[in-house]
């Protein structure tokens, strides 16, 4: 349009001059003078006269000359009008380039940073005597915590490709309980927590530093062209349930994770590639995921051989803003896991190893899970279940607490129900939640809670949450006792 706008200003060469144009030849006077510009285009050679003798003479130069003028500035006009035709081409060119490649305007953001923490205070109350209490001491103690630093990276170099990535800082491994070696005399095995603090030798006063690892929760880039068909490469969060994906403090609902997480009864990451997508269709939405990847990473973030881990999810949602929203899913997982260990061994030539390459456990894994997220008015609903079946290749561990027994069934389930209040901007809310599966000592796990959230501002939340956990036993042939112990949490969360 700039083009064609330009353009419609150029005059053709039989369309006469532009009125106004100083290099126009003027009209010649009655009275037989030169005309105005006429001795300019003629070059200043022709001589006035006098009008009553020469005037019949002169015209016919002064029209010669004017029409000869006329000519070259309509040129002139002509070839000033297609450079600036020319430019504008170019200017419209790059501009439409620029609409169609976001990453080349200059005032774009291409990286944004944002996150969130949380920091609060708990206290767990264990009974010092039993065999889980030595892996947490800072139990039966009134603990202030940081309990998440989260930072996100978010670029978007074009509208096909993003990139997400999010970082955890922790506190880990400091406190946490590791072998002390030697033991003292007379004692068999020792651990201690781990030094929170380290010498830095870099500093000019030679002081400690504290802090712990940097964890990522997640590194991976997406190709979004289509809707219904989108790709994503890296290490994402297994597509399974609701708590799995939203597990950023902002937006749980519980100041704590449900042990249907923290149990590990599913991997909660994997690295690879998966293709996802939705549709509408009426009012529901239609979603899917199916990914191939490295399969359960907790031992390694790589695959130790060419077993592949697999998996998906399906989803369905419908919502009528305000007053329902309802979303269903269910997902599987086929997967593997072992460990790697290497056994270096005396030569049959002094001073040469033999090296074996083995594994001391491994297993694969089938589970299946569902879930089911209602939303009315100002009430919110969760549950999840899911089922899982071990079967191992080979084992190690049998009689270790922490270790599962090999072929195992396991089932775990939660559900959650909150009500938003206008008073105060309060949600109570409460959840119970059941594992089971064949630990040493027990098989069943029952938690039941609740809590009180208060929001603040749309970017500060305080929650708060009490839990009773119970360790049982259903197997008749146990005679070991249940036990139980209480948890509270108070969580400051702020987004930013």
């Amino acid at each position: 349009m700039l083009v064609t706008a330009s353009l419609a200003h150029a005059q053709s060469p039989g369309a006469g001059p532009a009125p106004g144009d100083a290099r126009a030849p003027a009209a010649p006077a009655a009275t037989g003078a030169p005309a105005a510009g006429g001795e300019a285009a003629a070059g200043g050679e022709a001589a006035a006269t006098p009008a009553t003798t020469g005037a019949a003479a002169a015209a016919p130069a002064t029209t010669g000359a004017a029409a000869a003028g006329g000519e070259a500035s309509i040129a002139e006009r002509l070839a000033a009008a297609e450079r600036r035709a020319a430019e504008l081409e170019k200017r419209l060119s790059a501009l439409e380039d620029a609409q169609l490649s976001p990453e080349e305007d200059d005032d774009k953001d291409l990286l944004r940073i944002y996150g969130f923490v949380d920091v609060g205070v708990q206290r767990s109350w264990i009974d010092e005597n039993l065999d889980h209490a030595a892996l947490m001491p800072q139990s039966n103690a009134l603990n202030f915590v940081v309990g998440n630093l989260n930072l996100y990276l978010d670029a978007q170099p074009s509208k096909e490709f993003r990139f997400l990535g999010e970082l955890r800082f922790t506190t880990a491994p400091g406190g946490t309980p590791v072998p002390v070696n030697p033991p003292p005399p007379g004692v068999l095995y020792r651990t201690g927590t781990q030094n929170f603090g380290t010498l830095d030798s870099t500093s000019l006063n030679v002081t400690s530093t504290f802090g712990g690892l940097v964890a990522i929760e997640r590194a991976h880039v997406d190709w979004t062209r289509f809707n219904l068909f989108k790709l994503r490469v890296g290490q994402f969060f297994t597509p399974i349930g609701i708590y799995n994906v939203d597990h950023g403090s902002p937006v749980l609902i519980t100041a704590d994770i449900p042990y249907f997480i923290t149990s590990s009864i599913f991997p909660t990451r994997q690295t690879g590639i998966m293709a996802y997508g939705s549709v509408f269709a009426g009012p529901w939405e239609l979603g899917y995921n199916a990914y191939v990847s490295n399969g359960r990473t907790e031992n390694a973030p790589f695959s130790f051989d060419d077993d592949r881990g697999f998996g998906g999810r399906l989803h369905a949602s419908y919502e009528d803003p305000g007053k329902l929203a309802l979303k269903l899913g269910t997902s599987f997982i086929l997967s593997k896991a072992r460990d790697w260990v290497v056994d270096y061994t005396p030569g049959e030539q002094l001073g040469e190893l033999d090296r074996t390459t083995h594994s001391t456990w491994s297993y694969r894994e089938y589970i299946g899970a569902g879930d089911v997220s209602l939303d009315v008015g100002r009430t919110r609903l969760r549950a999840e279940a899911a089922v899982v079946r071990q079967i191992y290749d080979q084992r190690a561990g049998d009689g270790l607490p922490g270790f599962y027994p090999p072929d195992a069934w396991k089932t775990s389930t939660y559900a959650l129900a909150a009500h938003r209040m206008d008073f105060l901007n309060m949600e109570p809310y409460v959840i119970g939640a059941f594992l089971r599966a064949p630990f040493i000592d027990h098989d069943s796990m029952f938690q039941l809670g609740g809590g009180l959230n208060f929001y603040i501002t749309p970017s500060v939340t305080l929650r708060t949450q009490a839990m009773q956990t119970i360790l049982d036993t259903l197997r008749h042939e146990s005679v070991k006792p249940a036990v139980s112990h209480t948890t509270a949490i108070a969580r400051l969360i702020l987004a930013f």
